[in-house]
């Protein structure tokens, strides 16, 4: 099931996490961030460098096709659900002044250059990745995973789109039973093969479910369905921003 645009509750605002993660892209100039570690012995097993992701606070940005160029579009100030926007920057310039950032709604996929000057920056190193064919959602921390869960995802007919996401909403939705369990991270990416008859919206989420069979199958309409327990782990690592790699 999608998350209603225009039923949802108000999100509490996120709060700032600041750590280090993994790039998964690396076009002009990933956003990575090394810290520095003791050598290791001859002996001894080298542990990976820490890297991170870059969020940004982006509403009111003006999205240009490159850096200076043209100018593609705006980011809009707030969500359809009120929160502030935050979009994730999948890499930077070498000057570390404009980002190339994932933009929200449809097509899925777009991204945009942005000038970093005035906005509000984060690092984090949560993030999820959901493959859709095993039906296996992951918490990571950095490149370490921390959880694994089952997933329920979209109907043959409405399959869950693909690609890079970020979380844009974070919605306690004071009806445990209901159909999107008792909380939902909206997404940046939409659903462009809604159901027949389907007046739900089209955004994308990560929500709790009140049909427990269809965790682990293909029964939505592009949303992915996981457990409460699952949910109430996410909650305690994801902030607005945070990455969502969703893979067929």
């Amino acid at each position: 099931m999608l998350v209603p645009l225009s039923a949802a509750p108000q999100p509490p605002a996120a709060e700032a996490a600041v750590a280090s993660g993994t790039a998964l892209v690396q076009p002009e100039r990933p956003v990575v961030h090394p810290q520095r570690t003791a050598q290791p012995s001859t002996t001894a097993r080298q542990t990976p460098r820490a890297v991170s992701f870059l969020l940004v606070q982006a509403g009111g940005a003006v999205v240009r096709r490159w850096p200076g160029g043209p100018v593609s579009g705006s980011i809009p100030a707030t969500t359809q659900l009120g929160a502030p926007t935050w979009v994730w920057a999948v890499s930077t310039k070498p000057t570390g002044t404009w980002a190339k950032v994932i933009l929200p709604g449809l097509p899925n996929n777009r991204t945009g250059w942005i000038d970093l000057l005035g906005h509000q920056l984060r690092h984090t190193t949560w993030w999820v990745r959901a493959t859709l064919h095993t039906h296996r959602l992951l918490l990571l921390n950095g490149r370490r995973m921390v959880a694994a869960f089952p997933v329920g995802a979209g109907a043959p007919d409405s399959p869950t789109p693909t690609g890079r996401f970020n979380v844009t909403d974070l919605v306690n939705t004071g009806d445990p039973s209901g159909p999107f369990g008792w909380y939902a991270f909206g997404l940046s990416g939409h659903q462009p093969h809604l159901p027949p008859g389907w007046s739900g919206g089209t955004q994308l989420a990560i929500h709790g479910t009140n049909n427990p069979s269809s965790i682990g199958g293909n029964q939505s309409a592009g949303c992915l369905h996981l457990s409460a327990q699952a949910l109430g782990v996410l909650k305690a690592h994801l902030v607005l921003g945070s990455p969502v790699v969703i893979r067929p």
